[in-house]
């Protein structure tokens, strides 16, 4: 849908160089784009929404915790408590900022990262240290919830939308038209504004493309 609505924006910001047919076609874009957009809106919808926002929630502020603690005591006068909390931030840093990627990631780099504190010794001794063990603990617990809780809403979403929206097709068709459009007006009657237009189309498409292509490889991954 984001390459409909993109293609939208970009073409109703040069509408004034457009003929009556590509502006009627335009007008039909944007209008199955919305109603696409409502429909996909209205079948991601789901009781457990709330759930995994509030779980994100809480996991990203024990993280949190952790690493206020773990930074506070890495400026300890006292050398074994800073010794600890610079092994930590040395296993914790590369991780710093997983609550800016997307849910799912977010809960397997938790995995993972708890994962090694575990297995290394060292590092527990350390989080006891710096007392943020318990933390961690408490952490991990709530990611098994979230995860949990996750799997379980996009199993919904799912079962209750394979194809995301009947209504694509017609919104792909208009998309496809409004291209024929743009490119006949730009080979027959060239203007700067049109040539322009239709190189930032095509790069949305590309981009789009390489987007989709990129989201795909992860999933079977």
């Amino acid at each position: 849908m984001a390459l409909f609505g993109g293609t939208c924006d970009l073409v109703s910001a040069a509408k004034g160089c457009l003929g009556p047919v590509a502006l009627s076609i335009l007008a039909e874009l944007i209008v199955r784009t919305h109603e696409c957009n409502a429909q996909v809106n209205r079948l991601r919808e789901s009781r457990l929404s709330g759930e995994v926002k509030k779980l994100r929630k809480g996991c990203t502020e024990l993280f949190a915790e952790i690493k206020r603690t773990i930074s506070f005591c890495s400026k300890s006068r006292d050398k074994t408590v800073s010794i600890a909390a610079h092994q930590l931030l040395l296993a914790f840093k590369p991780s710093w900022n997983i609550h800016k990627d997307s849910l799912p990631t977010q809960i397997d780099m938790t995995i993972g990262l708890i994962d090694r504190y575990h297995a290394d010794a060292a590092l527990v001794a350390a989080g006891w240290v710096v007392a943020v063990d318990e933390l961690i603990t408490e952490w991990a617990e709530l990611n098994v919830r979230f995860l949990e809780v996750f799997q379980a809403r996009e199993a919904e979403i799912s079962s209750r939308a394979p194809s995301g929206t009947n209504l694509r097709p017609a919104a792909n068709e208009s998309y496809m038209q409004l291209c024929t459009a743009i490119e006949q007006a730009a080979n027959y009657t060239p203007s700067d504004e049109l040539l322009l237009l239709f190189d930032q189309m095509n790069l949305l498409r590309k981009r789009t493309h390489k987007l989709m292509t990129a989201k795909k490889s992860r999933a079977e991954e």
